[in-house]
């Protein structure tokens, strides 16, 4: 056994010097002797593995298992194996085994929870994974794949402890700075995001996965040319990465560049067919060219996107009726539910007296905050608060076709010339008049209602300017009124208190109350504000609006057209950022004058 033993080494000592083949060759003669050695098997077993030739190393350990069943090294080296080749439930029953014996083993705990991480069973992923790290708490992949389940779990401030410590663990571990630099892109901190995907790429500059997140920071800074460089370069890397042919076709998507997009997007779709974001924002650039029809069709894909069903809680009980392809007939019943933004939702609702004037039983869930608004502009006993329906399995069987709000589209607006924008929101009189009163204090001047921020929508930063960006637009002929919903007393008190003057409604809910919301802009000669809420109260109610969208990323399709105009609204002007801020705000101004 001695002898045996010593054979053994020097041939395992041959190997990992580098004489590969020579090695293999003199341990499968020994076999061709004695080939229920399992110490020859295991040997020889772990040596094909590390040539990547799975299938040999798995018949190896299977083999010994059925001489030694608790054999714990080749349990732990098959079941690793069959993970390798992506075999997770075989893997999983040799896990077991292993736990069997010993339910302390830390690498099958570690294990069996990544495997349910890559199933997507995050709650026994989360539940192996804290119950190993119990066990070794400093071992960065065990950290690191904690942080990816409280990624997948929206936990997005303990992942980033989480990647921090495994970092601290291992300065080297590129995986951990990749997926640090991952929470802070959620979390739109773009700086941080670049600096470890930096970080990740110095380490590691063969993998293509901290390229593909630096040209991503890239495309959401309007980068997109160098963007699509950095995409190109992880192609070369890996070719079979179905993340980059996607997103090259959707940065030249952003670029507005029909031909170079629509070649990578059928590239993309042969490699990935599945890609909901990326039908997504071929959409947008059809709608930007104005093919609506074809655009619509695409639309549809965003119900399959993380965005929306994680907007909507009641998704998984109505998708089952969801009506993609159907027609409408005057004998459906039929539920509207609303779309996963407010602003959103207010725009989609400019086709609701097309709805409601060719079909009669319809009944449509909104945001709680707009049912009296739009009880008042289309009618009562049709529109429920969101969930009404939809949050009860026996209820929507009452429906035999459900729509999102959006999906309206592809039946009322299959040209430029089928959409209507004409106002369609009827503000309270009584409330008007209120407003009115308090308002005339300021009939001297221009009265301009303000807003500056969006802070619930998912790309909010990149869609907000600061209120300090508009100074040059405050001259004595203009009285300025607060819109901006959300925690922004400080900033206000701060503005003032450098000379500028804004009229705030203390005792006005901005962000709930829109009954009062659209009878302050009732009033208003003119709105100024980004993309929000707010912008589509004003452009529904007919108020001359002008929507200013700091970052060509953020800038949504309803807005994204380069003639300044939309078609769903025709008393708004879109402008752009080009360039400064500084700028745009003197083109604003200029603009100001011209409508009012």
């Amino acid at each position: 056994m001695n002898e045996m033993n010593n054979k053994i080494n020097l041939i395992l000592k041959k190997f990992n010097e580098g004489n590969q083949l020579e090695a293999i060759a003199e341990i499968e003669s020994l076999l061709n002797f004695d080939n229920t050695n399992t110490e020859l098997l295991f040997a020889y077993g772990v040596m094909v593995s590390k040539l990547n030739q799975l299938e040999k190393s798995i018949k190896c350990f299977e083999k010994i298992l059925k001489i030694k069943p608790n054999h714990e090294e080749s349990l732990q080296n098959l079941y690793v194996n069959l993970l390798k080749i992506n075999k997770f439930d075989e893997s999983i029953i040799i896990i077991n085994k292993l736990l069997n014996q010993n339910p302390k083993h830390y690498q099958a705990l570690r294990d069996k929870a990544y495997i349910f991480y890559l199933k997507k069973d995050y709650s026994n992923a989360d539940k192996l994974i804290n119950k190993a790290i119990k066990i070794k708490d400093n071992e960065v992949f065990g950290i690191n794949l904690l942080g990816l389940i409280c990624v997948a779990t929206d936990k997005n401030k303990i992942a980033l402890n989480t990647f921090k410590k495994a970092i601290l663990i291992n300065k080297n571990y590129f995986d951990s700075y990749n997926n640090l630099g991952k929470c802070y892109f959620d979390n739109e901190d773009l700086e941080n995001a670049f600096i470890n995907f930096k970080k990740a790429h110095r380490i590691n500059p063969k993998s293509e996965l901290p390229i593909i997140n630096i040209g991503n920071v890239l495309s959401l800074k309007d980068k997109y040319k160098i963007a699509i460089n950095f995409y190109k370069k992880a192609l070369e890397i890996n070719p079979l990465n179905k993340l980059i042919l996607p997103n090259i076709a959707i940065s030249y998507c952003r670029l507005k560049n029909l031909e170079q997009a629509t070649i990578y997007y059928y590239k993309a779709k042969k490699l990935s067919p599945e890609n909901y974001d990326l039908d997504l924002s071929y959409s947008y650039l059809l709608l930007y060219k104005k093919k609506f029809s074809e655009a619509w069709k695409l639309f549809e894909s965003r119900l399959e996107t993380k965005k929306v069903k994680k907007a909507n809680i009641f998704h998984e009980n109505i998708k089952h009726k969801i009506s993609i392809k159907s027609k409408i007939t005057s004998n459906d019943k039929i539920l509207i539910v609303r779309e996963q933004g407010v602003g959103d939702e207010i725009l989609f609702s400019s086709m609701y007296n097309d709805l409601l004037n060719n079909y009669k039983n319809i009944s449509i869930e909104t945001d709680i905050r707009l049912i009296k608004i739009y009880e008042r502009s289309f009618g009562k006993g049709i529109f429920f608060p969101s969930g009404h329906f939809s949050s009860s399995l026996k209820k929507i069987e009452d429906f035999n076709k459900i729509f999102y709000a959006g999906s309206l589209t592809k039946y009322f607006r299959p040209n430029e010339n089928s959409f209507n924008k004409n106002s369609y929101l009827l503000s309270d009189k009584v409330n008007d008049n209120k407003f009115k009163k308090i308002l005339d204090r300021f009939n001297q001047n221009k009265k301009i209602g303000l807003s500056w921020k969006s802070v619930v929508n998912i790309y909010g930063r990149l869609k907000s300017l600061k209120i300090e960006d508009f100074t040059p637009l405050f001259r004595q002929n203009r009285a300025f009124i607060n819109l901006q919903y959300g925690n922004v007393l400080d900033e206000i008190v701060n503005f003032k208190q450098n000379g500028f003057e804004i009229y705030n409604f203390e005792n006005v809910d901005l962000f709930n109350d829109f009954e009062s919301v659209i009878s302050i802009l009732k009033n208003l000669d003119l709105f100024v504000t980004v993309s929000n809420s707010t912008a589509h109260l004003a452009a529904a109610l007919g108020i001359p609006t002008i929507v200013i969208c700091p970052k060509k990323t953020s800038t949504y399709y309803y807005w994204d057209y380069n003639d300044g105009f939309t078609p769903w609204y025709n008393n708004v002007r879109v402008l752009k950022v080009q360039g400064s801020i500084k700028k745009t705000i003197n083109q604003l101004d200029m603009l100001i004058d011209k409508i009012i």
